[in-house]
């Protein structure tokens, strides 16, 4: 499954999974996506089959239901926590949830969302697929 990180995500997420193997883009590495709106970013990314990768979920939500109401497959949503910590330690660990999900669903999860959650140590776990 190739996949974005949206605005709020830090491109070095994309860079370490990238260093291993998998086809990452980040929004803050495109010139010709940042500071686009919710809605671009997804048209983009179901152009390019990838999922979208965000803690945006009051805004991507939506659209990707819009989006099934009328027929249209995106790629796939995976969601981190809105309240996720950002410091230099979360890009390890945001990376490692990442990466599970990817290396799980290689052929992709057309039209669905993946949860990631904080646990209560802090760190992160890969949730439930939601159709």
């Amino acid at each position: 499954m190739r996949a974005i990180l949206d605005e709020q995500l830090s491109p070095q997420i994309a860079m370490l999974l990238r260093k291993v193997g998998y086809d990452v883009d980040a929004v803050g590495d495109r010139e010709d996506l940042v500071g686009r709106s919710d809605r671009i970013i997804l048209e983009v990314a179901c152009g390019e089959r990838r999922a979208v990768v965000t803690n945006n979920i009051k805004d991507f939500r939506p659209l990707a239901a819009e989006w099934l109401a009328q027929g249209r497959v995106h790629a796939c949503l995976i969601l981190l926590p809105s309240t996720r910590t950002r410091s230099r330690n979360a890009i390890a660990s945001v990376a490692a949830a990442i990466e599970n999900v990817l290396r799980d669903h290689p052929d992709g999860l057309s039209g669905s969302e993946r949860w990631i959650g904080p646990l209560p140590s802090g760190d992160l776990r890969v949730g439930q697929a939601v159709a």
